[in-house]
């Protein structure tokens, strides 16, 4: 008998949810709403979400509207609708990211194929901006790179700067947000990166272990903090979900970081996320890391959960949780474990009957972590700040 996926009994459950939901909301209850702060249109998810059939119908029927916007996008350059190109490039770009994100094969023709979509898109949409928006890569260790992207701020000298860290089932086109960047808007240097295990990394077969994803902040910092654009006294990290665990291991081995904020929290024991969950996120992971045996991973993630916390008491960034109380992957009890740990200024906005990916609040959080970074930055936190704040429904 051939060895089974981590988790492959479930896949009939699995399967079924998705066949009797509109739409992710069973799997990510509170997704749409965070889908559509990042760019995707209402269309483009109807045209995937009402022909899913199961879980492996998903990277056709993305990578298939990707392919009917990408077209669009040419049709409008062709006319010389230059805005209109730009939207349908994006729009196509995040579809082909979706797409090839859940095929978690190192090598799959179609996950190349895809992901070789998404850089073609996004490189579109760059040079239709006037490449305003750059693009680069930090190598880390030999042969081993980070890619970013970095988009400076207008106007003369230094500028505050964010370093968004996405999380594990993002790319750093997800959260890019050319036409509803929270912290551009507001006057900061804004960049976002594929680390290890992530997007164009894994692509390139660079896997995450358990102290490469700081490294690679760091080299991503040194090439920032040499940019005249920047003032390397005013860096944030910002995280969403996994990357609200890296984020602290960036800040707790790199002293300049001096406001750092979490999203969707993924900050306490990771059994509910790998062995309670819907099983793609195990699967994933076990990609991202390259671990293909599951005894092998478990072992990674048992190590990976017993140096968490002594490393987290290190950070003495500035620092700001925001979660749901009602957060299927990180329990209200594993967040103020989390928090006591922290020796640092710190808040916690914990926003009652809201889920991991936190849609219902969207709209209205990401603008308030955009200012509490603003402010961070320009002003500090006094020494011993601890504030705990719960947002009622």
């Amino acid at each position: 008998m051939r060895r089974q996926a981590s988790r492959s009994s479930q896949n009939w459950i699995f399967d079924n949810f998705l066949k009797l939901s509109d739409n992710e909301d069973v799997l990510h209850p509170g997704i749409m709403g965070v889908r559509y702060e990042r760019g995707f249109k209402h269309m483009d998810l109807e045209a995937v979400y009402s022909r899913v059939t199961g879980r492996r119908s998903f990277p056709r029927l993305w990578a298939r509207q990707a392919a009917v916007q990408e077209e669009k996008a040419r049709a409008a350059e062709g006319a010389g609708h230059i805005q209109t190109a730009k939207l349908h490039y994006n729009r196509a770009g995040l579809c082909f990211g979706r797409a090839q994100h859940l095929i978690p094969v190192d090598g799959h023709p179609k996950k190349m194929e895809y992901h070789a979509g998404v850089l073609r898109c996004f490189d579109k949409m760059r040079e239709l901006m006037g490449g305003k928006i750059e693009k680069h890569q930090a190598e880390f260790d030999p042969g081993k790179n980070a890619y970013f992207y970095f988009w400076p701020a207008e106007g003369e000298g230094p500028k505050p700067t964010v370093l968004l860290i996405p999380g594990m089932d993002m790319i750093k086109e997800d959260g890019l947000l050319p036409w509803n960047n929270w912290f551009h808007m507001r006057g900061m240097n804004f960049a976002i990166m594929d680390g290890p295990g992530q997007g164009e990394s894994n692509i390139n077969q660079v896997w995450v272990d358990h102290e490469n994803y700081a490294r690679a902040g760091s080299k991503v910092l040194d090439l920032l903090c040499a940019r005249p654009e920047v003032d390397e006294s005013k860096i944030g990290l910002f995280g969403m979900s996994m990357g609200s665990r890296w984020t602290v291991e960036i800040a707790a081995n790199d002293p300049r970081p001096q406001a750092v904020c979490g999203q969707m929290a993924n900050v306490g024991p990771s059994d509910i996320i790998f062995n309670q969950a819907q099983p793609n996120f195990k699967r994933i992971y076990m990609y991202m890391s390259n671990i293909l045996d599951e005894d092998e991973f478990d072992a990674f993630v048992e190590k990976r959960d017993s140096i968490w916390l002594p490393l987290a008491a290190k950070m003495k960034a500035n620092y700001l949780l925001v979660a749901g109380d009602m957060d299927e992957l990180c329990s209200p009890e594993d967040i103020e474990v989390f928090i006591n740990t922290l020796t640092c200024p710190k808040e916690l906005w914990l926003y009652e009957g809201v889920f991991h990916p936190m849609g219902e609040v969207a709209a209205d959080m990401y603008p308030a972590i955009a200012d509490w970074m603003l402010d961070t930055l320009n002003n500090g936190l006094p020494a011993g700040h601890d504030k705990r704040v719960v947002v009622p429904e």
